[in-house]
């Protein structure tokens, strides 16, 4: 009697498993069309997204004078994404020993 490994009796077969649809294997393809477009551009990309955070603006008599007001979605959009999203917790305590009943229907 032969002893089998573990490499002779199991472990990934090449072609086992389920395959994978056509319309999987097409999104995958343009998926990766569009993480290399994108990699390709992608310091114009990050510089237009830091000027809209920033606004577009001279400097006039006043001081600054825009002319496009920054963008402060895309701003908290480029913090999140450098410094991670900041966790949203709110506490809230009851002084009372009732419960709190909180009616969500209109």
């Amino acid at each position: 009697m032969e002893k089998r490994t573990v490499k002779q009796n199991g472990g990934k077969r090449k072609g086992a498993g389920r395959k994978k649809a056509n319309h999987t294997i097409a999104s995958e393809k343009a998926r990766e069309f569009l993480i290399n477009s994108i990699v390709e551009q992608l310091a114009p990309i990050v510089s237009a997204q830091i000027d809209a955070a920033k606004g577009l603006f001279y400097i006039g008599k006043e001081g600054k004078i825009y002319t496009k007001l920054p963008d402060t979605k895309v701003g908290e959009y480029l913090l999140n994404q450098v410094a991670g999203k900041a966790k949203e917790s709110v506490q809230i305590q009851n002084d009372d020993e009732r419960p709190w009943i909180i009616n969500l229907a209109k």
